[in-house]
């Protein structure tokens, strides 16, 4: 583990210097910081706090800024995002962020069939996520406005959704053959399955 795996085929010059965003809390923002903390990049991480206005909505003063400069050199950038400090690179949206990720701190996977198994994990767990997703910011007359209809639909979600999803998880592995889901070490992939795994074995224990 820590740097040797991740940037054993790079030059020292190469070495990425990042600097990652996303709110002050776990969310899309927890893989990324996870795979710098992983390989022991330089990393900056942002954590931007939120302020909810008197009409009910939500805004961070300070990413509005930031995204205002960023915006000059992509666009497209939103939370999360990372920033490459060598290359001059702001990459944005969670998938894109992780896949860059894994493309400089070599956690895409070793072979074209690691590759492959890394992304199509990847964007299966992200489906598994915008699930709970959903389950957590219901749009306005879901289930789960309140915090016992809250409870009621975690407790569904808990019995019919997440047994199918480990299933899938746990068919995958048993085809793979192997400690994580695209190879012998970890990908940009274990770091997203990791994190939905945990959120939501930590809200069972807390609500059940």
């Amino acid at each position: 583990m820590g740097a040797g795996p991740c940037f054993g085929y790079l030059a020292s010059a190469q070495r990425p210097r990042l600097t990652t965003g996303y709110g002050d809390f776990r969310g899309l923002g927890a893989p990324m910081r996870m795979m710098c903390a992983f390989c022991r990049v330089p990393c900056e991480d942002v954590k931007y706090s939120a302020e909810q206005k008197s009409t009910g909505s939500w805004s961070s003063p300070i990413w509005a800024r930031h995204k205002k400069e960023l915006a000059e050199a992509n666009p497209l950038v939103q939370l999360p995002y990372v920033v490459n400090h060598v290359t001059g690179e702001v990459v944005a949206q969670s998938s894109a962020v992780y896949l860059y990720l894994g493309r400089v701190l070599g956690l895409g996977g070793r072979t074209r069939q690691e590759r492959l198994a890394n992304e199509q994990v990847l964007f299966s767990v992200h489906v598994m996520w915008t699930q709970l997703r959903d389950l957590v910011y219901p749009e306005p007359g879901a289930k789960g406005r309140d915090p016992v209809a809250f409870r009621v639909a975690l407790g569904e979600h808990l019995k019919v959704v997440v047994p199918d999803n480990y299933e899938r998880l746990e068919a995958w592995l048993r085809l793979r053959c192997t400690p994580f889901v695209a190879g012998r070490r970890p990908c940009t992939a274990d770091f997203h399955v990791w994190e939905l795994l945990d959120q939501q074995e930590t809200m069972a224990k807390r609500y059940f």
